[in-house]
């Protein structure tokens, strides 16, 4: 059986793009979240994860309780279908760097992160005992 991305998404915690970064990191701390997607109305933005707020936030001169979230997405918004396999999307993943992919259907239906993806790869393969090395 091949695994496809509506395996393993989940629904997306989103973010609207004029929330401010000290709001959006809020965000993901109240939803246990490592990334949010971001939207502009109905229009994704891209997705924003912990490592790019810290980053931000941390950095001399930047003013997270000011500077919208949407400032902090990148130009290029990788995506993903529904029915792409696992193994493309985490190959789409690690090629472009990213943690997380929105999944589009006629808009919005979801996102995968690597873990969803690491999580669902067991259902592909028989059952067997693991062997621990001493």
């Amino acid at each position: 059986m091949i695994l496809k991305v509506r395996h393993a998404m989940v629904k997306p915690v989103t973010v609207d793009a004029e929330e401010t970064v000290l709001e959006a990191a809020r965000r993901m701390i109240q939803e246990n979240q490592r990334y949010l997607v971001v939207l502009q109305g109905n229009e994704l933005r891209g997705v924003v994860d912990l490592y790019k707020v810290f980053r931000y936030t941390y950095s001399p001169g930047f003013r997270p309780q000011q500077t919208p979230i949407g400032e902090l997405v990148d130009e290029n918004i990788v995506l993903a279908r529904p029915e792409t396999s696992l193994e493309d999307a985490l190959t789409i993943m690690v090629e472009s760097n990213c943690d997380a992919l929105p999944v589009v259907d006629e808009g919005l239906v979801g996102v995968v992160d690597i873990y969803g993806v690491l999580k669902a790869q067991p259902k592909a393969r028989p059952k067997e005992k693991p062997v621990y090395m001493a």
